[in-house]
């Protein structure tokens, strides 16, 4: 029930902005607008406003549309003026109609990511390479426990997600992507991190296809825990555990939970050298069963705090950073770096809204953010039938001081509807596949 909620809730949001953004432009223009609808298919509900508009909520909540006065679309009305009519309006202004749209979803996103910023600023984990998995791209590139990641493609990072997001601008890359590290020792060097296992499947996580894992690194210790008793101190980067080498967190706190009273013996990384140490889980009662307890939380937090003036600088650097991804991805799916079958459809955005509202009111109006910013990219493309396609056709009409032959136009509009329902229904297939696969 959640996930068919935050779906609708979702495309309610980002198709309701971006028809509000042709609807203003029409009626700055003078354009008188017929049907203002989110959704297509049997109308729910209407409400007819003092200037004629139907503003209408349809049953198939997979897009809308802003319906203005158009002679095209047959006979004026006895009471209409030429001034109200659509397609007499000079090409400027129906390019400025046409691009309204994506750029009210870019403002959509940008006032999202300013009120996080403004609210709940910036938090994640510094990028502190744990324990490259055997064999994996990590380990041949040299990444060693300890690596403090600090570039990716000459991109700077911050934290884990800045990470994600650069590696993301690679996908389907033939050379390795450079990264940046300040290992152990405290000296720069540069890794050769081969991503092509992951540009194989864009759909996994980057990190574990990769062999890339966060550092296990300890934080805030209680008071008379076994992590004081076993002499384990803030900062500590844990290397192996009971013979073992620690891949992450979550593995580490599960060998921690199956081993209450047990004496563990731990290697952990302290001011770039290795020291042993016996780890003491101590026995707690935890849902009618006990389990090993540490006392200690994860470390190497990174957070940032914005005030209403800063937060519109941090706002339109996350606008620009997802907009470069979003770009990066589109064009490496028609360039065929990136496999057709990574196209998601209806089905895996209701997943993945239904996932981020599980997580959180934050989680959720990232994702709502980051699909404006999609849905603006998208329409922008110089295809017919989208914004991208009548905004072009618009701006070769003022080049040449006349319109575009009837002719051409309708042949355009119907190569257009194939292109777009053809990635419609790809879109709609691979979610299928991957339902039942």
């Amino acid at each position: 029930m959640l996930t068919v909620l935050a779906f609708i809730v979702t495309i309610l949001v980002i198709v309701a902005f971006h028809e509000w953004g042709h609807f203003l432009a029409m009626r700055a223009f003078g354009v008188r607008v017929l049907t203002f609808s989110v959704g297509f298919g049997p109308r729910l509900c209407r409400v007819t406003d003092r200037r004629g508009t139907d503003w209408v909520i349809s049953a198939i909540p997979l897009g809308g549309f802003v319906r203005p006065l158009d002679r095209r679309d047959g006979d004026l009305p006895d009471d209409a003026t030429p001034d109200e009519e659509f397609s007499g309006k000079p090409a400027w202004q129906r390019v400025i109609v046409y691009a309204a749209g994506p750029i009210f979803n870019f403002i959509l996103a940008f006032l999202i990511y300013w009120l996080l910023m403004m609210t709940a600023g910036e938090r994640g984990y510094a990028p502190v390479a744990g324990n490259p998995a055997v064999d994996s791209p990590a380990a041949v590139a040299g990444f060693e426990p300890g690596d403090h990641l600090l570039s990716v493609g000459g991109r700077a990072v911050r934290t884990w997600q800045d990470v994600m997001g650069r590696l993301v601008l690679h996908l389907g890359d033939a050379e390795p992507v450079p990264v940046q590290v300040r290992d152990r020792q405290g000296q720069e060097r540069t890794r050769q991190l081969d991503i092509s296992a992951w540009s194989r499947d864009p759909e996994q996580s980057p990190l574990p296809v990769l062999g890339l894992s966060p550092a296990v690194v300890i934080g805030e210790i209680a008071e008379g825990s076994g992590a004081q008793r076993s002499g384990v101190r803030t900062g500590d980067q844990v290397l192996t555990t009971d013979g073992q080498l620690v891949p992450g967190w979550s593995a580490w706190r599960q060998k921690l939970q199956e081993s209450p009273g047990r004496a563990l013996p731990a290697t952990v990384l302290r001011d770039g050298r290795e020291h042993s140490l016996t780890l003491h889980p101590e026995p707690v009662m935890l849902e009618d069963r006990v389990v090993g307890q540490l006392g200690v939380l994860p470390g190497g937090i990174v957070e940032q705090r914005y005030n209403p003036l800063s937060a519109l600088d941090a706002a339109g650097d996350r606008l620009a950073e997802q907009a470069g991804v979003v770009w990066a991805s589109i064009a490496k799916l028609f360039t065929g770096h990136l496999p057709l079958d990574s196209l998601g459809g209806p089905v895996t955005i209701a997943q993945v809204a239904g996932q981020s509202a599980e997580v959180g009111i934050l989680s959720f109006l990232m994702l709502l953010a980051y699909l404006s910013i999609t849905l603006g990219i998208i329409n922008l493309l110089p295809v017919p039938m989208l914004d991208g396609g009548w905004i072009l056709f618009g701006i070769i009409e003022m080049i040449r001081g006349r319109s575009l032959p009837e002719r051409f136009l309708t042949t355009a509009q119907g190569v257009g509807l194939t292109l777009v329902m053809s990635f419609m229904l790809l879109a709609i297939y691979n979610d299928l596949v991957r339902q039942f696969s």
